[in-house]
């Protein structure tokens, strides 16, 4: 491999990566065509009613290629909604008091609260293929990522530096051009970091996805997940080692072929005054830029990128469009018509969930509230103690971010429900208490959040203001408190924010854990939610993700809104 990358200025052997790069780009190219064309196949009533799983190691590389396809359609389609979404909350401000609340509002719900009727309605849209269920599954990896990545990319476009949005008014350059010269550019290393540790949740959705319940039957999707669910409910060992190798491959492949790359690539948009000498590398990177193949592509991404730039909004320009636009009046009235609108579909949906929950349980939900709060603050107190000084300490040196980002990656990616097992083990051999147990568990859900945000935090703070701090020797408390934590802190939020998602979600899997025909449970609102989910008692179900909701919205109202202005006002750079 140092023979491809380390070549010679007169381009002697680039022919070599030339080849590699258009092998493994065919390679890749023929899976995801032959993964595409199963995701379509037909479907009939016989595989709505019988199980196709077989814990046969030999099926794997199948499974894991069905499994690939619906992360990488479900990554898709989170980008999209990211920069749809995250871009009309940081402009417009009608927009982001209802698209910041919603976000941070499905972040909470659980997945089962999404399989419940996206099934229905995914199966309605394709009758007569296997894609109603692979959309469903696919709609599930969408959810386990793209809210995370939509706050970070909104929180980032919120705090581009001053000077700069400065630079491209004195270079007049439009809206649009702003958009993708300055702040998408400056948006890019943390959504990449947030996109990366946004796999886990991926994977976690995976596990719980691929098994999907259609009518009165459980429909098991070929994939990683539902061979790792499968081994989990036979406690077959074996499987679930052959699983997580399988998953743990994956990711490396991933890592090598895409998200390395990435960080490389995405230096060039880290704002700072001077270059640093710390740099992150990657094989398959070096072998892209020093190839024939990176001169002819570049040259068309850039005729490319100034057409979409530069020419298309003189194109638009031409239609005339802004002749069309809203008096402030007119504009005025949109926006009472606009939270018209959004209060009416709460209070009618509002009205109707409530003649559905069961009011008999009611009084129950205070108590089991407060134990489920209390779980999830301690997890995420102990994940910011831990994780915080980690991700500043590795994101300082790029020589350990290479070194780490993979492994941490690896055991992110690793659904948390998968060392449930272990602990459960743990637990009814040695007679401990789940109350306790849980709260380290809870923290499987949130620590990766903090530490890659952290660190893309770390990564992002310009090079000129790391040497101020070392010339005026500020070192130990005084560094953390004045320096480094007020830089990272808008990354921070972000990361608080997304871990505190996955700690509600991961407090319904660590209330109640199971291996084989042993369970263990403890008193809270997550194991409240997983039993009656399992015993189908939909209305208590409903009645215990609404009480998670309003958790939620309590933590939006007076703790993630005023952080979110800290970050935007108090804590911003330039």
């Amino acid at each position: 491999m140092n023979l491809l990358i380390n070549t010679k200025q007169s381009g002697q052997f680039r022919w070599l990566n030339d080849l590699v790069f258009w092998l493994i780009i065919s390679v890749v190219t023929i899976l995801l065509i032959k993964g595409w064309n199963d995701m379509h196949a037909a479907i009939t009533a016989t595989d709505l009613t019988t199980e196709h799983i077989k814990l046969d190691p030999q099926l794997l590389p199948y499974y894991t290629l069905r499994t690939t396809m619906r992360l990488v359609l479900g990554l898709f389609f989170s980008l999209l909604f990211t920069f749809i979404f995250g871009f009309a909350a940081a402009k417009y401000k009608s927009l982001e008091r209802v698209i910041l609340p919603f976000v941070n509002f499905m972040e909470s719900v659980p997945l089962v609260g999404f399989l419940t009727f996206t099934t229905v309605f995914f199966i309605a849209w394709y009758p007569h293929s296997v894609m109603g269920l692979e959309c469903a599954a696919i709609f599930a990896v969408f959810t386990g990522q793209a809210w995370n990545m939509m706050l970070i990319f909104y929180q980032t476009l919120k705090i581009v530096p001053r000077d700069v949005i400065e630079s491209a008014t004195i270079f007049r350059h439009n809206a649009w051009q702003r958009f993708w010269r300055v702040e998408c550019p400056f948006s890019m290393p943390g959504l990449l970091w947030n996109t990366m540790v946004s796999q886990s949740a991926a994977w976690f959705a995976i596990l719980a996805s691929e098994a999907i319940p259609v009518k009165t039957n459980t429909v098991e999707l070929p994939g990683v997940g539902s061979f790792m669910a499968e081994g989990l409910a036979q406690a077959n060992v074996n499987a679930i080692l052959w699983s997580v190798s399988a998953l743990i491959l994956n990711i490396i492949l991933l890592d090598q072929l895409l998200f390395r790359p990435l960080v490389c690539w995405v230096e060039r948009f880290k704002y700072e005054d001077s270059a640093s000498s710390k740099r992150h590398s990657s094989w398959f990177y070096n072998l892209i830029v020093k190839s024939y193949t990176s001169v002819h592509l570049g040259r068309i991404l850039a005729q490319f990128a100034y057409f979409w730039v530069y020419r298309l909004p003189l194109l638009i320009g031409k239609l005339k469009l802004s002749k069309l636009r809203l008096s402030s009046f007119g504009q005025e009235i949109l926006v009472r018509v606009w939270y018209g609108l959004v209060f009416a579909f709460c209070v009618y949906y509002g009205i109707k969930l409530w003649e559905y929950l069961p009011k008999v349980d009611l009084s129950k939900m205070p108590f089991l509230m407060l134990l489920t709060s209390i779980r999830v603050f301690v997890a995420m107190l102990l994940s910011l103690l831990i994780f915080v000084p980690l991700g500043v300490l590795i994101g300082l040196n790029p020589r350990l971010v290479a070194l780490f980002q993979p492994v941490i990656q690896i055991l992110a990616a690793l659904p948390a429900n998968l060392f449930y097992p272990l602990v459960a083990i743990l637990i009814i051999s040695y007679h401990q208490s789940l109350s306790v147990w849980s709260v380290l568990l809870i923290m499987l859900g949130t620590q990766w959040y903090i530490l890659f945000n952290v660190i893309a935090g770390v990564s992002s703070l310009p090079h000129n203001l790391l040497e101020v701090s070392q010339i005026f020797g500020i070192k130990g408390s005084l560094w953390w408190r004045k320096f480094m934590l007020p830089a990272v802190f808008p990354y921070l939020v972000t990361g608080i924010i997304s871990a505190a998602g996955g700690a509600w979600n991961a407090a319904i899997a660590s209330e109640l854990i199971t291996w084989g025909s042993s369970s263990r449970s403890t008193v809270g609102l997550g194991s409240y939610i997983a039993q009656t989910t399992n015993s189908s008692e939909l209305a208590q179900a409903a009645l215990g993700c609404t009480a998670m909701c309003v958790l939620v919205a309590i933590c939006v109202v007076f703790i993630w809104k005023p952080l979110y202005k800290m970050a935007e006002t108090k804590y911003r750079i330039g």
